[in-house]
């Protein structure tokens, strides 16, 4: 048996050490890397690849390795298979034939986000039980306020906003909107070839090439998902339309709009759409999609093979640009939210009161929607409303409604006495009671609205 002498000892362990110089090289100790990446921050990083058209040039800013591959790239295989063929039911002008529209609700994970509560037309007896994605989004903004708290007869209380809304020249039938991105998105780019670079360096190849490929697979992805548009579309008025104010909201939270009928209609049936300007940009987005499973899966298998040093570097790339994106996600929501807002409302006008109750917020709603104290409305559009927000079919209910809408049509005020609620219909004194308070209900509103008009 041939046993190597002192010298040539010494010589072999410097050539093994020459082989393998990168720090950490001696651990025993292995990190499993691959598993992070997998979990961390992938409907994060999601989000931030689905709004990559909003910003200007944010598409080429997505060069940099991040967690969720596997959940970015099942998100844009669905996306792929969610072409909207029937683009030609609303083109709208300046559309292009080969546009290609998809589902934008799968782009962005929610589609609760674009549907907004009820409306009821006050003049246009118009009755939507589902709005836009603007009228979402103000009932949200709106919530929040505070507002003058009016004095009554207190069940549950409804929150009441009357919002004047300005006409808006620069509101199209189809707008898109612009950002600036941030300084601070380099960060993650800078890391992540920083961390390339050094795992180059030091020969840790399998950390490397994971995090090139994590690099280029989202780089092409957002500048591909970047190259498609989001549109803000709303159809046109109808020349001779009548006023557009109506009645926004939920169970405790109204919304009256009263202005221009433009900018109520974008309000009411605006709707988001993403489309591609053509089929090859589109097949390159479903071609990503396929690469960023396969990084993911390549992923699983070379980042273990790497030493503790090349693992740690690529963890480090990942958790930047997880961090990134938790911090980036909500300052961007809020931005582009209040951009979106901006652009198509302006700055309305707002007055917020809470009402004790529902009847009188629906008589204070109704008072607030004319220019004066008489509301020259239809009154079996009145009338609907009223069954809208209101319970109906009960006698007492419908007495007080026509005593109510015709004092509103007439421009009387809202003022009663015992020949109001002794109605002779009524003859139960719980039923003539009832019809007592109800109508010390619209009072409230009368008195609220003579207050603050």
């Amino acid at each position: 048996m041939y046993i190597p002498g002192i010298p040539e000892a010494v010589q072999l362990h410097d050539r093994s050490l020459a082989t393998d110089s990168s720090p950490l090289s001696n651990a025993t100790f292995m990190l499993n890397s691959s598993g992070i990446g997998g979990l961390l921050g992938g409907e994060e990083a999601l989000s931030t690849v689905a709004l990559a058209q909003i910003y200007n040039r944010r598409k080429w800013l997505g060069w940099y390795n991040t967690p969720g591959t596997y959940i970015i790239g099942k998100h844009l295989r669905r996306l792929a298979r969610s072409v909207i063929s029937d683009l030609h039911a609303n083109p709208g002008p300046g559309t292009e034939s080969g546009m290609v529209q998809v589902d934008l609700a799968l782009l962005l994970q929610h589609s609760s986000r674009f549907k907004g509560p009820v409306f009821k037309g006050i003049y246009s007896g118009t009755s939507l039980h589902e709005t836009g994605p603007l009228a979402s989004l103000l009932m949200k903004k709106y919530t929040g306020m505070s507002g003058t708290l009016i004095e009554g007869r207190t069940t549950q209380p409804v929150n009441v906003t009357i919002a004047n809304l300005e006409q808006n020249p620069s509101l199209q039938s189809q707008m898109t909107f612009d950002h600036s991105a941030p300084i601070c998105a380099i960060i993650p780019i800078a890391v992540s070839l920083a961390t390339c670079g050094i795992c180059g360096l030091y020969c840790e190849w399998y950390a490397f090439s994971m995090i090139l490929l994590g690099i280029l697979a989202r780089g092409l992805t957002c500048v591909f998902v970047g190259s498609g548009e989001l549109v803000f579309d709303h159809p046109e008025l109808t020349v001779g339309s009548p006023p557009g104010d109506g009645i926004l909201g939920c169970d405790h939270e109204l919304v009256l709009l009263k202005g221009h009928e433009n900018v109520v209609n974008a309000i009411t049936r605006g709707r988001f759409i993403f489309h591609f300007r053509s089929k090859h940009a589109f097949r390159m987005v479903e071609l990503c999609s396929f690469f960023l499973i396969a990084q993911a899966i390549a992923q699983l298998i070379c980042v273990p093979q790497s030493n503790l040093f090349g693992q740690l570097m690529f963890v480090f790339s990942v958790v930047t640009s997880w961090v990134f994106s938790l911090w980036f996600l909500p300052y961007n929501k809020v931005e582009v939210q209040e951009e979106f807002y901006r652009s198509v409302l302006r700055s309305p006008k707002l007055e917020k009161f809470v009402l004790p109750n529902r009847s009188s917020a629906i008589v204070s709603l109704l008072l607030f929607s004319g220019d004066n104290e008489k509301l020259s409305g239809d009154s079996k559009k009145l009338k609907k409303i009223m069954d809208g927000f209101l319970p109906s079919g009960t006698q007492v209910w419908e007495i007080w409604k026509g005593i109510v809408i015709e004092h509103l049509t007439n421009g009387q005020p809202l003022c009663f006495d015992d020949t109001h609620w002794n109605h002779q219909d009524l003859p139960s004194e719980s039923d003539r009671s009832l019809l007592r308070t109800l109508l010390k209900d619209a009072e409230t509103a009368y008195t609220a609205f003579g207050s603050n008009k």
